[in-house]
């Protein structure tokens, strides 16, 4: 949801490895007692000096014995071991062991690690918390912490649906209201209340990690398509590390919106076009991503025709694929059309969506605001970020992605630049474009995947600690 100005808010309702010891290393080749040579017996009498055989060979092997320890110890001074399953060999058993588990399980286990992390950074944060609009208490909880925001909203179309009249503004425009937002997570979560006898406050953020951990499952799968299984689970660790990921455990939609995408890519990988069309439209209910995944399938169908010679493209899968193409532009319609009927105003969800950004620009939005930011380096700034995305999913590396998966990344990217400005949402905003992940996850280096996992915590904490958390009066949201 496109944010530009601070939010009127609706007030809430009263792989480790065994270390094992070092293996003595045999005596040096010069210790051993040299074999007699072809044709010749072995000395029996003395030798020069008068020293027996087997006292020469005590002797060197006791000489060899000391040299090699003394290396050892000198070796073991110069370069400490890291603990066992910090080293690369424990790393790389860790990741085997890891991998021999069954697909589903090494996603709910990656998603269980990095929630539990993201948990412990939302629940110091909270601590620091103080009386906002959505706290219930005398003090802000976790669970008030996981309902801020638009989590409000969301909870307003379950109690209020939406309005039949817009609200309006002093000056006459249209005011922030529940039409921004949309329909499908706040039903699922009044259904829910059907059967559990919960508030909607503490079903919402549960039902979105439930959400989430399936998304996980679906984006492994995805991933293991097109990559190695290793690189798979690193681009998912990615994904759920992002600096914006706690979102998917909380009031929002995000996480609803991830599973259903992650669904819909990986049927249309595979060519199940028909079996996609339900979930689009589900997806087009759940938030503003009609648009995008329209303009992917046009992408895709585009792709299909100009391969057909190699890549064949018989007239049933082309009547499917087609269906899929011209339902998810009518899914992208449903919102704004029922806006339109519900109010009587055609422009009703449009403008409802300019109460937040307070335009609607197409493209030039992106142009005024780095050149805000920098002056006259904005433009070609804009011009390089543009250019480093582009080159990245065209790049050998992200052929990882697999060509569906780059079709969406890349359309995605352009309707982001087309149609939201660029502001404290941003980050948010990124997370459909899940599959750059596996661009990120192609080094073989461990201390460069560590880096990026490093620093992915550490601007989470700063996303949690300066946009989620609300400072009074007013704030600009995540």
């Amino acid at each position: 949801m496109p944010h530009d100005v601070p939010r009127t808010f609706p007030a809430p309702d009263g792989a480790a490895e065994r270390e094992t010891g070092r293996a003595q290393a045999s005596p040096p080749a010069a210790a051993q007692a040299e074999p007699a040579a072809a044709g010749e017996r072995p000395a029996v009498g003395g030798a020069a000096g008068g020293e027996r055989p087997t006292e020469r060979t005590a002797a060197a092997h006791t000489a060899g014995t000391a040299a090699h320890t003394a290396a050892t110890t000198a070796a073991d001074v110069a370069q400490p071991h890291l603990p066992g399953f910090l080293s690369r060999p424990g790393l790389n058993a860790a990741a085997r062991q890891m991998l021999l588990l069954p697909v589903w399980l090494q996603a709910l286990a990656v998603y269980l690690v990095t929630r539990i992390l993201t948990l412990g950074i939302m629940g110091a944060v909270v601590r620091t918390q103080v009386a906002s609009p959505w706290t219930t208490g005398a003090t802000t909880s976790l669970n008030d912490f996981l309902n801020f925001w638009d989590a409000g909203w969301y909870q307003r179309i379950a109690d209020e649906w939406y309005p039949s009249q817009l609200p309006l503004t002093e000056t006459g425009d249209v005011a922030q209201n529940q039409w921004a937002f949309y329909p499908l997570h706040p039903l699922l979560v009044r259904d829910v209340q059907f059967l559990l006898p919960l508030d909607y406050r503490v079903i919402s953020p549960i039902l979105s990690m439930v959400f989430a951990a399936i998304a996980a499952i679906l984006i492994l799968h995805l991933f293991r398509l097109h990559s190695s299984p290793g690189r798979a689970l690193t681009g998912l660790a990615f994904v759920f590390t992002f600096p914006a990921s706690p979102v998917l455990m909380t009031g929002y939609a995000e996480a609803l919106t991830l599973m259903l995408l992650a669904a819909a890519l990986l049927l249309v990988v595979r060519r199940r076009y028909l079996l996609a069309l339900p979930i689009v439209v589900l997806l087009d209910l759940s938030r503003p991503i009609g648009v995008a995944f329209s303009f992917f399938m046009l992408v895709h169908l585009i792709g299909r025709i100009r391969r057909r010679r190699t890549d064949p493209y018989p007239p049933a899968e082309v009547v499917r694929s087609w269906a899929l193409g011209v339902g998810s532009c009518a899914a992208a319609l449903i919102q704004p059309a029922y806006a339109w009927i519900a109010t009587g105003s055609p422009t009703a969800y449009t403008d409802t969506e300019a109460a937040w950004t307070g335009h609607s620009k197409i493209l030039l939005q992106w142009v005024d605001r780095a050149e805000g930011l920098v002056g006259g380096f904005g433009i070609p700034l804009l011009l390089v970020t543009v250019a480093l995305f582009v080159g990245a999913i065209l790049s050998p590396a992200g052929a990882a992605m697999g060509r569906v998966c780059r079709q969406f990344t890349l359309a995605y990217g352009v309707y982001l630049l087309l149609f939201f400005t660029p502001q404290t949402s941003t980050l948010r905003l990124m997370l459909p474009m899940f599959p750059f992940a596996l661009i990120l996850a192609q080094s073989r280096s461990w201390t460069a995947r560590f880096a990026i996992l490093t620093a992915s915590i550490v601007f989470q904490i700063v996303w949690v600690a300066y946009l989620w958390k609300f400072t009074p009066p007013a704030d600009f949201p995540p």
